[in-house]
């Protein structure tokens, strides 16, 4: 009975389930999953299609694809505006030099490599490099030019490396990162920042050395920049890079290999040929202390002893591992000295510190009571020291007076004229004005406005009529009486053959007078009567107002004009050209640069 019900009991549940099986025929359906992929994968191809294609546009600053050739429809509008974003570059506002920002968009890149063929082949004069510097650093749009303005670039880079201002070169990078491309921009930024000291520097611009450049000494201050920057993958590629263009350097791959903390790797002995093999082995040798006759007859080494702690150290000695001030008694000793006296003569070693080492080396008696009779007899550095103790320590104002004018008269025959002034100077303030000469006032007087004076300033020379503050009846509206009273001075001048005109004030009187000014009667003699052509080329040029060919033509004729013979002439026709161009603001800089000091 017990068996009946069980087996009643499955043939109902079974036949239950048969039941719900039949209601629900889609649940016991085959899915065909590759039939829904195809379903549903045209939508998804529809809503990330914009994500895509934005990954896909490549990042930069310089379109390449036109907008005609772009058949999406669906494409971010910033993305567009990204590829077609204007690259500008320079430093100058268009409004200030009036030089429209598309000024060069007609110009083919070639045409600035033969410019720069012909503009740097020899060293440029000052209103030359005023006339490139304030024409190629207006600010343009490098966009339309037909090589996204790389032939441009290279034109200003070797204008800058040429040039070697760095306040330039600061002020065009720190607005401008376009130019990090250029082999011999690149080669002065690292190295001169290198041998000044500033390691930092010079690593941010030696690590946007391409692989393409073959200059070793350079990639290896690129890899040292890597490894200090504890970027040791790329240091390691770098380096491996050009061991397989033909680098064979022991030493180099030894230190960098040590400052990697590679197993096994030593520090090695170090070597002192090059600036990069003295920094490395001063890095893995803190005791490494080179003689100063290293750096002497390098300028590079030279600056980079007077940056570094060398300078230091080469102050101190180690006597039983202790370290002390150095005794000065030998001629080594007082060459050195020498060295640190040629590196304050050029401004990199204080003079103060000079002072100091002169008080340590030690004189009898006898030679601080005759110093102008014995001081010959000693080493140069020694001779100087003796006088400089003898100044300090004599109290008479007449004796005092002819110690420091004999101090000084050393330190010109030894080729120290610069530091010869400085400490003639600062003595010479102690002596009572009652025993000083006119010319000696006259003297101490231009030297403490030399020392006011703001280096970037003009200036004047009034012993010269193209040089005197006349020139600023050119280039100043402002201009007043004493200006004008100085060309009336050179008048009289003139009149009473007391001044002969050179051909730089006849450019200059020409020039006022085309600007007219009125001259005085002695001068007017000098102002031509012939009229002056701009040369044809040129005119055409201008005329069909293709004004970017005609300031290229400008500056071939600005670079011949300190050798041509029709100097006054050709001087004139290129303000004339500036007046047609409409470059007022540049005119007068080069008017500036022509015929003042700067």
């Amino acid at each position: 009975m017990k068996k009946f019900w069980k087996l009643s009991n499955k043939l109902l549940l079974s036949s239950f389930f048969c039941c719900v099986l039949l209601a629900q025929p889609s649940l016991s359906e085959t899915k065909d999953i590759w039939q829904q992929s195809k379903n549903i994968k045209p939508t998804e191809n529809k809503e990330n299609l914009e994500i895509q294609n934005k990954i896909e546009l490549p990042p930069t600053t310089i379109g390449n694809i036109p907008k005609t050739e772009l058949q999406i429809s669906s494409i971010n509008q910033s993305a567009i505006e990204k590829q077609d974003r204007e690259v500008i570059f320079g430093i100058y506002d268009p409004k200030t030099t009036n030089i429209p920002i598309n000024f060069w968009r007609n110009v083919p890149s070639n045409v600035f490599d033969n410019l720069g063929s012909e503009m740097f082949k020899s060293d440029n004069s000052l209103s030359t490099n005023e006339l490139i510097k304030k024409i190629f650093f207006s600010k343009t749009n490098l966009s339309n030019l037909d090589d996204k303005g790389l032939g441009y670039l290279n034109f200003a880079s070797s204008y800058l490396a040429k040039s070697k201002n760095t306040k330039l070169i600061d002020s065009v990078i720190d607005q401008n990162d376009l130019l990090l491309n250029n082999e011999k921009l690149l080669d002065f930024l690292v190295s001169s920042n290198f041998s000044s000291y500033q390691i930092d520097k010079a690593c941010k611009y030696a690590v946007n050395l391409g692989a393409e450049i073959k200059n070793y000494e350079l990639q290896k201050i690129k890899i040292f920049c890597l490894v200090k920057a504890k970027e040791n993958k790329k240091a390691l590629a770098n380096l491996e890079l050009i061991r397989e263009g033909g680098f064979k350097d022991e030493f180099f791959i030894q230190k960098i290999n040590y400052l990697l903390g590679m197993l096994l790797s030593r520090p090695g002995e170090p070597k002192t040929d090059t600036l990069i093999n003295i920094h490395l082995s001063s890095l893995t040798d803190p005791e490494f202390n080179p003689s100063f006759s290293v750096f002497q007859g390098d300028v590079n080494k030279t600056r980079y002893f007077f940056n570094s702690p060398f300078v230091t150290k080469s102050l101190i000695t180690n006597k039983d591992n202790k370290t002390e001030k150095k005794e000065f008694s030998t001629d080594e000793d007082f060459s050195l000295i020498q060295f640190l006296e040629e590196g304050s003569n050029l401004g990199n070693f204080s003079v103060d510190k000079i002072y100091s080492i002169y008080k340590k080396i030690i004189f009898g008696i006898d030679d601080l009571l005759l110093p102008q009779e014995v001081y010959l007899k000693y080493h140069p550095v020694k001779g100087r020291a003796l006088l400089y103790q003898s100044v300090l320590l004599t109290r008479d104002q007449e004796a005092r007076l002819k110690l420091i004018n004999l101090l000084r008269s050393n330190y010109q025959k030894n080729k120290l004229s610069d530091l010869g002034d400085k400490i003639y100077f600062s003595f010479i303030s102690s002596i009572d004005s009652k025993y000083l000469s006119k010319e000696t006032l006259s003297e101490i007087a231009d030297y403490a406005k030399k020392l006011k004076k703001n280096p970037s300033a003009l200036e004047t020379n009034n012993k010269l009529l193209h040089q005197s503050d006349a020139v600023f009846l050119l280039i100043d509206k402002s201009s007043n009486s004493k200006h004008k009273k100085i060309l009336e001075n050179f008048g009289d001048l003139v009149s009473d053959k007391k001044y002969e005109v050179n051909v730089k004030d006849i450019a200059f009187i020409n020039l006022l007078a085309q600007n007219k000014i009125d001259l005085p009667g002695s001068l007017k003699k000098f102002v031509s009567t012939d009229e002056i052509y701009i040369p044809n080329k040129i005119y055409n040029m201008l005329d069909k107002k293709e004004n970017d060919k005609a300031t290229l033509e400008l500056l071939l004729l600005a670079k011949n004009l300190q050798t041509d013979k029709e100097y006054v002439r050709n001087f004139l026709v290129i303000t004339k050209i500036l007046d047609r161009l409409g470059f007022d603001s540049i005119k007068k800089d080069f008017v500036k640069s022509e015929f003042f000091l700067i």
